[in-house]
């Protein structure tokens, strides 16, 4: 799934090495100033480990997520509750790739190459799509696990009706709208490469807000069954925007360049401070009076299936701080987290169909293991663990990787 990058813009380089401490400074100073030094981020290649890192830490977050239960996991993962899920982070990513690695490309090799190359890859996550979709559905069927959103019978119909991207499952759905995506972006590449991204933003974010405000109005491509999360014209908007950040990424970047990181840093995390503040007090300070619930106000600030305003807002804070973080502190991050999230990141794909096997044979199994209760942390997290380390294994020793596209 992940392609090795062009050479990166100054953002997604490493930062400028500190200014040594004056000769006079004293040790603490000195060795704050080795240290902040030997943190940061340092490119070896043309490769981003840190939004490797990134789509590995959404990978893995959909993995814990998707098993459900209780976790001492989600206050790091969210628990698919929170104002910014695992699945945002995913396609936008998968957005900004696009515009960063073939926005290059089209330079080299020519736009009609890189077209077809993206048309290329659309079909693979078609093929991957339809795989995931029989496979995963059919076994579910086997046994009606509970996620299957309706037991219409096996018909030409449905066949058809998946086959033509019609009809979708849960934990499959995000794949179709990936699909779709991705078979859209030749045309965003060449508006792009035209000096016309101000025609896709028009497209997207109009798409997005005419969505919020008429939606049934607003179903582009066409009515998919079942596909009640990832509805195409709002999540679109994650995609398109990250490749339109990914492809002017040297302007951004070095309009960015300008902001002190200090207190970005600060304002971002005092921003991120309130979000997770409004979250666990269930929206309180904005309930419409007193004995009254915010629930019903976050949910139309931040409701997901939507992508509310508010959630765009939350991702805007989140994304550059993790990135940040990253950047200034990566030495430490990637220690401690870098040997899971790094591949996972640049398998993101492999690790997504794996993890629907897991979540098939725990929800077939765990309720034969006596004493077994999935809403206790002490007994779900251990699962949730054991699962994320057998796919890491499967990874690192590249199980069917001749098989399954990553």
């Amino acid at each position: 799934m992940a392609a090795v990058a062009p050479s990166p813009p100054r953002l997604l380089t490493a930062p400028a090495a500190a200014p040594a401490p004056a000769v006079g400074a004293p040790p603490l100073a000195r060795l704050r100033g080795r240290a902040a030094r030997g943190w940061r981020y340092r490119s070896t290649d043309r490769r981003d480990l840190r939004l490797d890192f990134l789509r590995g830490y959404c990978a893995f977050a959909m993995v814990v997520d998707h098993l459900g239960g209780a976790s001492y996991f989600y206050p790091i993962t969210g628990g698919n509750t929170f104002f910014v899920s695992a699945a945002e982070g995913f396609i936008f990513l998968s957005g900004l790739l696009v515009g960063l690695i073939y926005g290059p490309r089209v330079l080299r090799e020519g736009l009609a190459r890189v077209q077809l190359h993206l048309l290329k890859r659309a079909f693979t996550l078609y093929a991957v799509t339809l795989g995931l979709t029989f496979t995963f559905v059919g076994l579910s069927r086997l046994v009606e696990m509970p996620w299957l959103q309706d037991v219409e019978p096996l018909t030409p119909a449905l066949g058809v009706g998946i086959l033509t991207l019609h009809h979708t499952y849960y934990l499959v759905d995000v794949m179709l709208l990936y699909t779709l995506l991705l078979a859209v972006s030749p045309l965003a590449i060449l508006l792009l490469t035209a000096g016309r991204t101000w025609a896709v933003l028009l497209f997207s974010v109009g798409l997005w807000l005419t969505y919020q405000w008429f939606p049934a109005q607003a179903l582009v491509p066409w009515v998919i069954v079942n596909n009640d999360t990832f509805v195409v014209a709002a999540w679109q908007i994650w995609f398109f925007g990250g490749m339109v950040i990914g492809y002017h990424r040297s302007k951004i970047w070095r309009w960015l360049g300008r902001i002190p990181a200090a207190p970005a840093v600060l304002a971002l995390a005092g921003a991120a401070g309130l979000l997770i503040a409004l979250r666990l007090s269930e929206g309180a300070a904005l309930a419409a009076g007193p004995g009254a619930s915010g629930l019903a106000a976050l949910d139309a600030l931040f409701g997901k299936e939507s992508a509310r305003p508010g959630r765009l807002l939350a991702f805007a804070v989140f994304f550059p701080l993790l990135y940040l973080i990253l950047t200034y502190a990566w030495a430490p991050f990637n220690r401690l987290f870098g040997w899971l999230l790094v591949p996972f990141g640049q398998n993101a794909l492999y690790v997504y169909a794996m993890h629907l096997f897991a979540v098939y044979l725990t929800a077939l199994f765990l309720p034969y293991v006596p004493g077994f209760d999935r809403f206790d942390p002490n007994h779900n997290t251990p699962v949730q663990l054991v699962a994320v380390l057998v796919i890491w294994l499967l990874v690192k020793r590249e199980v069917l990787f001749d098989v399954i596209p990553r």
